[in-house]
């Protein structure tokens, strides 16, 4: 009897420690600039957990839709705000019975380390010591439209325009700050960690609307069970250890 036991309990241990997929397989996921650290390391534990190489495309939430729109290749959209996600949803890109809201995050103003300058409120950006802002560019980066939405309602916004350097990405924007290629920038708060020693936090902002960052399957991928696992796996006890350790905030 013990003998027959441990025969079955040496078959199931095998089976719980063996990948799921066991031919290699890979999945591309498209994913918000700002996820670029904390993914690359949940990506590398869904591999050896489960035999499945995340291969990932970071950039604004805005161009990667617009690649995913044309036919681009990917498995998994997760963006960082849910306006983007919901239009490929309503235009049948995104898969809608998939979607999960992963994350939210805070929205920060950023200076470099070095910088001398004071800020106790938005209007001292007004200060004619800041004379370059980088900022997303808030037709495709939802960082720059959080911002932008904080600034209309300080009434700001016409008045610092002139001031702004448009980017491509919030990790640009910190890119900018932290070379002290500009006075100021916009970031999300998990960035300003990323870059601690290169940049500084000046304000903690709000104003905008929840910064979440919602995923989904993309409409016809090749592999829905392995784009799925990966969606769930980000949900797991021990994905969101490492989010936390990034200081994403769970929903």
């Amino acid at each position: 009897m013990k003998q027959k036991f441990l025969y079955y309990f040496i078959i199931v241990s095998f089976l719980l420690s063996t990948p799921l997929f066991s031919d290699e397989q890979e999945i591309i996921v498209s994913a918000a600039s700002s996820l670029t650290d904390v993914l690359k390391e949940i990506g590398e534990k869904f591999e050896k957990k489960h035999g499945v190489k995340a291969v990932f495309n970071f950039g604004s939430s805005g161009s990667l839709y617009q690649q995913i729109a044309k036919g681009a290749p990917a498995d998994v959209f997760i963006s960082a705000d849910e306006d983007t996600l919901d239009k490929g949803i309503q235009k049948n890109v995104l898969d809608p019975k998939s979607k999960k809201i992963l994350l939210k995050n805070n929205l920060v103003l950023i200076l470099p380390q070095a910088s001398i300058f004071k800020i106790e409120t938005l209007k001292d950006l007004l200060k004619q010591e800041f004379k370059r802002i980088a900022i997303g560019n808030p037709n495709s980066v939802p960082a720059g439209r959080y911002a932008e939405q904080t600034l209309e309602k300080e009434k700001l916004l016409i008045a610092l325009k002139e001031k702004f350097i448009p980017c491509e990405n919030v990790r640009q924007v910190l890119d900018y700050v932290s070379r002290e290629e500009t006075d100021a920038g916009f970031v999300y708060q998990t960035d300003a960690t990323i870059a601690e020693g290169k940049v500084k936090v000046a304000l903690l902002l709000s104003g905008h609307k929840p910064i979440l960052y919602p995923g989904t399957l993309v409409s016809g991928t090749k592999h829905p069970e392995a784009s799925l696992l990966f969606l769930e796996f980000l949900q797991s006890a021990e994905a969101k250890e490492i989010f936390t350790q990034y200081k994403f905030i769970l929903p």
